[in-house]
């Protein structure tokens, strides 16, 4: 390109004095405009540069957004040879350090950041936690709680449908899940309320369903695969005469997958199961807890769940017992919004008089990510 322009400059100095100033000006534009859009690599994978600039890094490797389309790619660390960021970062790293600064290279399997080259802090990649600009970080609020409490995460979810017809029909659900997870650690608890109600024309409203569930669990690791848990589930249910039925349960458990975006467990225990039915009957009994769960991360940032319960009473095995099933599967929709689609299936093999032995229950929904 600039060797074309001063191959016409040369024509145009001899031939047009007129134009030699507006066609020199213009000349200059030219280039400016060119050198303008070379932009430096930041990231060399392999022996070749990527032009673009560096959004984070974390455990696995670093986030990078190219000139060449939208979105951000993950580079994994084994792939990267050096690295220079034009920004400065907050970065979170160990069980509570943190470090602010630019990112200048790696040196021995390690990250170098900090304010220069000579006083950068070095961090080994398995131990960097999470990232953010500086930018991002002084100017939203809900980063610094992100950054604050950085083991935590937690999600509100809502849905809502109403129908005003010859039945009409109002339809709310809503969810608070919280979790905590660092290293050995891992402690969940998530609260859970339904409800649904139709009139037909000319008659009184009609609730077809009122339930609330509670449910925590914690974790403790004693080995890379094999865990320690205890949890308890509380539920009211208006429509199956269910004052309140809380289980409560204690083992070991097993990771039988544990991968980046996949990890499938099972877990087992002695438990007791507590149940109190309207009008003061009771049902108890003493159970073994067999569980298990999934969660799997899927294509365009989507994640599934999946989990089972199993509640027999030890004396009577096929006759007694109780089935809890539930899985969601949340699409990202922004940074902090997803659409999520969620079920839950709860049977109970000795119901009250007059009810059903199945409740099932799905919806779909928003659920707003903190």
């Amino acid at each position: 390109m600039i060797k074309v322009l001063l191959f016409f400059s040369i024509l145009v100095f001899r031939n047009l004095p007129m134009l030699r100033w507006t066609y020199l000006i213009t000349c200059f534009a030219l280039i400016g405009l060119t050198i303008s859009n070379v932009s430096a690599a930041e990231v060399f994978t392999k022996g070749k540069g990527l032009d673009g600039s560096v959004v984070g890094v974390n455990a696995q490797g670093v986030e990078f957004q190219t000139i060449y389309g939208k979105g951000t790619i993950l580079i994994e660390w084994s792939d990267v040879e050096s690295i220079i960021s034009d920004k400065e970062f907050l970065v979170l790293y160990g069980d509570d350090e943190e470090v602010v600064g630019r990112i200048w290279g790696l040196k021995d399997g390690e990250l170098m950041v900090g304010q220069n080259p000579e006083s950068s802090t070095r961090i080994p990649f398995e131990q960097i936690y999470r990232s953010f600009t500086r930018d991002r970080y002084e100017q939203s609020r809900l980063e610094r709680l992100r950054a604050r409490f950085r083991y935590w995460t937690a999600n509100f979810d809502l849905a809502f449908g109403f129908t005003d017809a010859t039945t009409d029909t109002t339809n709310l659900s809503t969810a608070l899940e919280l979790r905590r997870n660092k290293k050995r650690l891992d402690f969940f608890f998530g609260g859970y309320y339904w409800f649904r109600s139709t009139k037909e024309s000319g008659e009184s409203r009609v609730t077809d369903e009122n339930r609330l569930l509670g449910r925590a669990r914690l974790n403790l690791d004693l080995s890379d695969r094999t865990f320690a848990f205890s949890q308890l589930t509380a539920e009211y249910d208006e429509i199956q005469n269910l004052s309140l039925r809380a289980d409560q349960a204690a083992g070991i458990g097993y990771r039988f997958v544990d991968r980046e975006k996949l990890m499938i467990s099972g877990r087992s225990g002695p438990g007791y199961v507590y149940q109190r039915y309207f009008g003061g009957e009771n049902d108890n009994y003493f159970t073994i807890l067999f569980g298990g769960n999934l969660e799997a991360e899927l294509p365009y940032g989507s994640k599934f769940r999946w989990g089972a319960e199993y509640l027999p009473e030890v004396s009577d095995w096929q006759d007694t017992y109780l089935i809890r099933t539930f899985a969601d599967w949340a699409l990202p929709i922004n940074g902090w919004l997803d659409f999520k689609i969620a079920a839950i299936n709860i049977y109970n093999s000795q119901p009250e008089e007059d009810t059903e032995n199945n409740s099932f229950t799905t919806t779909a929904g928003l659920s707003f990510r903190f």
